[in-house]
């Protein structure tokens, strides 16, 4: 799988990590590598990433964007049930 196949997987169609890795058949540290220098090359192209930030279903503590893996447990009620970010490209706005 090619990085560039990545953007027409997840064109507005926000997936986990680990929905992606089952859907490629890789494993998710690959993927994982592979979107993080997706995500740097988007700059470059038509399209942006929408990131839905990892959510913790017990408290609703909101993770940063920064990480694209299920974090453990949530810092603030030390709750497992974390809801896994999702990833997803959408085209950028044309300025008029």
């Amino acid at each position: 799988m090619f990085r560039r196949d990545l953007i027409d997987l997840l064109l507005e169609n926000p997936m986990s990590l680990v929905q992606i890795a089952r859907r490629v058949d890789e494993s998710p540290g690959q993927i994982a590598d592979d979107l993080n220098h997706l995500l740097h090359s988007l700059k470059h192209t038509e399209y942006t990433a929408a990131i839905e930030q990892a959510r913790c279903r017990a408290c609703g503590f909101e993770f940063s964007e920064g990480k694209l893996n299920k974090p453990s447990k949530c810092p603030q009620c030390r709750s497992t049930w974390v809801l896994e970010p999702r990833i997803g490209i959408v085209r950028k706005e044309l300025k008029p």
